[in-house]
């Protein structure tokens, strides 16, 4: 008996083990399960900029397409401040699954990494790199009643009064677009930030600022609504929507910046929700009363695969800290 024992209390061990393996092979994990189903509870898109912008209109547009590919409530949270910084902390920190995505720009994955010393995250590594919207660029503006009718105008007038010309800037384009104008054009102009569009136009409209340059998609409504004059875009080509417009470059060769959208989540996310989001951003992206709302809106939509959408944020991050070294603009 003793044998027999001491045998059972070896065997038993070893056959429980073996049930467990069997269990655990046959059933999907947790994390697995709940891949599989998702989403089972509404969605979170957060933007990290004020109302108004191009994310923000952008990230509203596309979530009335993921609710209605999910069946499920997407809901846009606009967390705005520190230059996209703060909202893109809050995805950092969220749940990895699936529920929290951020409507993702150059300013908050490429141009922070070289404005700011201390970014309190990774741009790449923080970060599932679902896929990108389209690209952008943006348009020199002034107010319509404004002496400044031209690019040369205003290159004329910033070097005429030198302490006399503000423009205002919200995010990275808005302030890499005007600082890189100034170097490249030998026009001074001093920069002054804003929390939100909405306040930097207010204040260009009163004459506080001289000019503005602001994204396609928000100075869309401005101009067709007469309140600005555009004097420039900042795209290697003109714009097809203001082809009186001219880019810069025509007048000053080599000056050319543009911005990009793009939705992640937080790094962990599992692979099956990353691909399931992926697909419906692809098919949304394939549709063609998309494609023609992101077109109404300035932004070229452009598909990409996981990978090839990763390789290129990569890419501009080396970009933008070009554009930062070449604007003079020192880190934070």
């Amino acid at each position: 008996m003793p044998h027999s024992t001491t045998f059972l209390r070896t065997l038993i061990p070893l056959v429980l083990l073996t049930i467990t393996g069997l269990a655990q092979a046959q059933t999907p994990t947790t994390s697995q399960a709940s891949a599989q189903s998702y989403p089972t509870q509404p969605i979170k898109i957060v933007i990290p900029f004020a109302p108004g912008g191009s994310s923000d209109i952008v990230g509203r547009v596309f979530g009335q397409y993921l609710a209605d590919f999910t069946k499920q409530a997407v809901v846009a949270d606009n967390k705005a401040g520190g230059n996209g910084i703060i909202g893109t902390q809050y995805v950092k920190a969220a749940a990895p699954d699936g529920y929290t995505l951020e409507l993702t720009t150059n300013t908050t994955h490429a141009a922070n990494v070289s404005l700011y010393k201390k970014l309190p995250y990774d741009a790449m590594k923080d970060f599932e790199h679902i896929g990108m919207f389209g690209l952008s660029a943006s348009v020199a503006v002034v107010a319509k009643d404004s002496k400044i009718k031209s690019i040369a105008d205003l290159v004329a007038y910033a070097k005429a009064n030198p302490d006399k010309v503000f423009y205002g800037y919200y995010n990275s384009a808005s302030q890499m677009t005007a600082a890189l104008f100034s170097v490249r054009t030998g026009a001074p102009m001093t920069g002054v930030p804003y929390k939100a569009i909405s306040n930097a136009t207010t204040d260009l409209l009163g004459g506080q600022l001289q000019v503005l340059f602001m994204e396609y998609l928000p100075a869309l409504p401005q101009i067709k609504g007469g309140n600005v004059l555009p004097l420039g875009v900042t795209a290697g080509k003109r714009y097809k929507a203001w082809p009186q417009v001219p880019a810069i470059a025509e007048s000053y060769p080599g000056y050319e910046i543009g911005f990009h959208l793009g939705l992640a989540a937080p790094a962990g996310t599992p692979a099956p929700v990353i691909n399931k989001l992926h697909g419906w951003l692809t098919q949304a992206l394939a549709d063609p009363a998309f494609k023609q709302r992101l077109d109404d809106l300035g932004m070229d939509p452009v598909a990409m695969s996981r990978e090839d959408y990763r390789a290129y944020s990569a890419k501009e991050i080396t970009r933008w800290a070009e554009f930062v070294k070449a604007s003079g603009v020192e880190p934070q």
